[in-house]
């Protein structure tokens, strides 16, 4: 019998449905007798903006960028953050104590809960919800809580509430727009949230990661415009859907300084930071971005929501009315569970989306559906569907 080399702590990890995903396009594919269209990924299809890219090109055959960047971030960046949380927040940020450049948003999570979380600690966190919440949570030896998210947010602040007076948890994470069911809150929630973070001593983590693909007309508040001084909350940023970046893995935590501090620390002895050639394409990204941009980032998003919400409704499938971000939450039929609509999904159309167990302990009669596709590949899409289920 060969040994086990892992750590047993990886055992937690094991098994999940993306890799239940990756076996269905390698194993299943040559039996559906349909192209892919692919709606399980949670990237952007579209190229990363040209003078992002020119930046980069300008930037990298720079010797002088070819050694270790600064351990948190160039100065560049970080004043770069800064100054668009104030233009578009109003929120004053000192880019020296409060930004931390991170390698994206899935280190700046799992790295900042092993910073900040003491073995038992609780973690309150959001179900459905981002799975690295729950991952980095339980690596970090953190008691972890969930609260029900998918509902308005009168109910999930009265949940998190209750949560928080019965359990005590050190940490609570927010996400907004949220990643699966695309709900949004307003700025009244996070009033009443940081009001009870102060109250019970209560560290809170916001997810800001869609904060530009809103539809509908509605904008996204941040977290950190009800941050006051004697409060701890950070807030993570990310390059990656916005200016469609994701393999650039470039981010940032914002916020209060005893709480960025410890990451930092934590930080600077796993990992030396982003090459700094792509930090500098950071800073023309937030800096060079036209306003029109932000704008059709909206509107070629909510056309695709359109798109398959209307065929949804055809096929009498329920889902939750997205607000935001890049994703459908949608309810499964009455006789499949997630994995098993998946897989038959697939296999019939050639459509392949995520089980909502990855997303929720109790997902098991939702997928996610992503917005990750062209307009005309997802009318495709719904037209497929249309013929299985009809």
């Amino acid at each position: 019998m060969k040994p086990s080399y892992g750590s047993s702590r990886l055992g937690i990890y094991e098994p999940n449905v993306f890799t239940f995903i990756h076996n269905l396009k390698q194993k299943m594919l040559i039996k559906s007798n349909r192209s892919l269209i692919d709606l399980s990924i949670g990237a952007p299809n579209r190229p990363t903006p040209a003078w992002i890219i020119h930046e980069l090109q300008d930037q990298v055959s720079k010797p002088q960028f070819h050694s270790y960047p600064p351990p948190h971030g160039c100065s560049e960046l970080r004043e770069s953050i800064a100054h668009w949380y104030k233009k578009r927040f109003r929120v004053t940020i000192d880019p020296d104590r409060n930004v931390l450049v991170t390698i994206g948003v899935k280190e700046a999570i799992a790295n900042s809960l092993l910073a900040l979380v003491n073995p038992g600690d609780g973690v309150l966190v959001p179900d459905p919800g981002y799975p690295t919440y729950f991952d980095g949570a339980l690596f970090a030896g953190a008691r972890l809580l969930s609260y029900k998210s998918d509902f308005d947010e009168e109910f999930v602040f009265e949940e998190i509430e209750k949560k928080v007076l019965l359990f005590q948890p050190k940490i609570i994470i927010v996400s907004y727009p949220c990643n699966p069911t695309g709900r949004m809150v307003t700025s009244s929630f996070y009033q009443k949230l940081a009001l009870l973070s102060k109250k019970e001593n209560l560290i809170v983590i916001s997810d800001l990661a869609y904060s530009e693909i809103t539809f509908d007309g509605l904008t996204a508040p941040s977290y950190l415009e009800s941050l006051t001084p004697e409060m701890a909350g950070i807030e993570y940023f990310t390059f990656s859907k916005t200016y469609n970046m994701a393999g650039w893995r470039l981010g940032a935590i914002v916020g209060s300084e005893s709480l960025v501090n410890p990451v930092k620390l934590y930080k600077s002895k796993i990992d030396s930071n982003v090459f700094y050639p792509i930090q500098l394409a950071g800073v023309c990204a937030l800096e060079k971005t036209p306003d029109s941009y932000y704008q059709e980032l909206k509107v070629f998003y909510e056309e695709r929501r359109n798109i398959l919400c209307s065929g949804f409704d055809d096929v009498g499938l329920s889902y939750t009315p997205a607000q935001g971000a890049i994703y459908i939450w949608l309810k499964t039929p009455k006789d499949m569970d997630s994995f098993e609509f998946t897989k038959e999904l697939f296999i019939n159309t050639g459509i392949l989306v995520v089980p909502g167990n990855g997303y929720s302990m109790e997902g098991g009669d939702y997928v996610r559906v992503g917005l990750v596709q062209e307009a005309p590949l997802l009318i495709e899409a719904v037209q497929r569907l249309k013929e299985w289920l009809k």
